[in-house]
């Protein structure tokens, strides 16, 4: 039988090594996400995260 169980420090781990500017998009479109979620409709997500990328990335 397989294992379905992931090592949650191991899925996290790309993310809490990250620079930090990388770490606050994650952040970002993670909450961008959630509210979505919550929405009937997920159109333009994909401007937002474009969005959330343009502001941190300098």
């Amino acid at each position: 039988m397989m294992n379905n169980y992931y090592n949650l420090k191991q899925i996290t781990e790309p993310i809490t090594n990250a620079k930090p500017e990388i770490k606050t998009i994650v952040e970002q479109v993670l909450q961008l996400e959630k509210e979505k979620l919550s929405q009937k409709s997920l159109r333009y997500i994909n401007d937002d995260i474009l969005e959330i990328i343009k502001q941190n990335i300098k």
